[in-house]
C-alpha cells in the first residue's frame, strides 16, 4: 500500500512538472503568414552600437525594419513572448479600426455603456467616457489587475479629478477598454485581431488563442469585472505592426487601420511633467501610446524591458523583447530572477540615432 500511495505522489509530480514547463501559449502556424523581405546593409554597424545580453539567463530578441523590410535581426524573433504593457498599444490599433466600422462611440460614458465595477462607480467616475479612456485620463482611481508600482503607490484619491482633467497612468482603464471592446463590437479581442490585424499583415506567429482573458495561470486577481488581456507576440510581428503604423497605418498597399486614427492615437494628449509621475523617457500620452516629442518618436513600451520605437519621419522601427515566460515553470523562472530587467534600452537609443545619420539609410 505504501509503494502504490508513492508511485502515485510521483507520478503526480511528474504530471505536474510536466504541465508546468508546458507553453501556455504554442507557435501557431497561420495559413496568412508572409515572409518580410530582409536586407543586412547596416546590420554589423547596429550590432556595434546595440550589443546582446550580458548575462546568460536572459533570452532576448531584436529586431529593426526599415520601411517593409527587416534590416536587423537577433535572437529568436519568432518566440512568443508576453508583451505585457504594450498590450495597450495594441488595444488601441484595433479601438480604431472598430470606430471606423462604427461599432464603438468614442464619447458614450460609463454610464451609456452600463460599465461599473465591483466596487461601485460613483456618478461622477461613471461620466468617464471612453476617450477618456484611452487617454488614461478617466478620473477613476481603483485598484485593477495586473496593476504594480506607481500606479498602486501614487493613486490618487478617489474623485480627486474629474473626467478628462488629469492624466494617470493606471490598468483600470486599460482593462476596462478591453471589457468595452468585447461588449461593443461582439468579438473576442483575439478574434478581432486575428481576422483584421494579424491575416491582412500577414503576421507570422499569431493567431487568436495568442490572447487570454484573465490571469494565464489561473492565480486569484483582484476583485473586479475587468479583466487583464494578456496578448503573446514574437518580436518579428510586434515589428510588422510597428513598421504598419510608422506608414499610417498602410502595409503592403492596403491600409489596415485608418490613417486619422494612426495620427489621433500617436499625437500626445497631456504633458507628463504636469502628471504623477514625470517619466524621463516620454514627454507625452496618446490614445495607449507613449510619445517622445523631442525625437519624434512613438512608443509602446512593457514591464521587464519590452521596447516597440517607431519613428514616422525616417520609417524606422526597432523592437526589443526580454522573455518573461510562456510556461508557468519559465514565468515562475523569470520572477525570480536577479536580471529579469536585463534589457538594453540604451543600445536600442543608440541605434536608433545612428541609423537617422545615415543618408537614405
Amino acid at each position: 500500500m505504501l509503494l502504490k500511495s508513492l508511485f502515485l505522489i510521483a507520478a503526480l509530480f511528474v504530471m505536474t512538472v510536466i504541465w508546468s514547463a508546458l507553453p501556455r501559449i504554442p507557435n501557431p502556424s497561420p495559413v496568412y503568414q508572409t515572409e518580410i523581405s530582409q536586407i543586412n546593409d547596416h546590420a554589423a554597424q547596429i550590432a556595434a552600437v546595440w550589443p546582446g545580453p550580458e548575462t546568460d539567463d536572459r533570452i532576448r530578441a531584436r529586431v529593426v525594419m526599415k520601411g517593409e523590410k527587416v534590416i536587423f535581426e537577433d535572437g529568436p524573433t519568432s518566440q512568443l513572448m508576453n508583451t505585457h504593457s504594450i498590450r495597450k498599444s495594441l488595444l488601441s490599433l484595433i479601438y480604431g479600426i472598430a470606430v471606423e466600422r462604427g461599432l464603438i462611440e468614442l464619447d458614450k460614458t460609463l454610464a451609456d455603456l452600463g460599465i461599473d465595477e465591483n466596487t461601485p462607480l460613483t456618478d461622477q467616475e461613471k461620466r468617464a467616457t471612453v476617450r477618456d479612456l484611452l487617454m488614461s485620463r478617466s478620473g477613476i482611481y481603483l485598484p485593477a489587475a495586473g496593476e504594480h508600482d506607481s500606479q498602486i503607490t501614487d493613486r490618487p484619491e478617489r474623485e480627486s479629478h474629474e473626467p478628462g482633467e488629469y492624466f494617470f497612468s493606471n490598468n483600470f482603464d486599460a482593462n476596462a477598454l478591453g471589457t468595452i471592446f468585447i461588449q461593443e463590437t461582439g468579438y473576442e479581442i483575439g478574434a478581432f485581431m486575428e481576422e483584421f490585424l494579424a491575416n491582412p499583415l500577414g503576421l507570422q506567429d499569431f493567431d487568436a488563442n495568442n490572447v487570454i482573458m484573465g490571469d494565464p495561470w489561473f492565480w486569484p486577481s483582484k476583485d473586479t469585472q475587468h479583466l487583464q488581456y494578456y496578448i503573446y507576440m514574437s518580436a518579428r510581428d510586434m515589428a510588422r505592426i510597428g513598421a504598419m503604423v510608422a506608414q499610417n497605418g498602410h502595409w503592403a498597399g492596403r491600409q489596415i487601420v485608418p490613417q486619422d486614427w494612426i495620427e489621433l492615437t500617436t499625437t500626445s494628449h497631456s504633458n507628463l511633467e504636469e502628471s504623477h509621475v514625470p517619466i524621463q523617457r516620454y514627454s507625452g500620452f496618446g490614445y495607449q501610446w507613449w510619445v517622445q516629442e523631442e525625437t519624434g518618436t512613438v512608443w509602446a513600451d512593457g514591464y521587464g524591458e519590452h521596447f516597440l520605437m517607431i519613428d514616422p519621419a525616417y520609417d524606422l522601427v526597432l523592437v526589443e523583447r526580454n522573455f518573461s515566460g510562456n510556461s508557468l515553470l519559465s514565468t515562475v523562472r523569470w520572477m525570480l530572477s536577479s536580471n529579469k530587467f536585463s534589457g538594453s534600452l540604451g543600445g536600442l537609443i543608440n541605434a536608433h540615432a545612428m541609423l537617422v545619420q545615415i543618408p537614405n539609410g
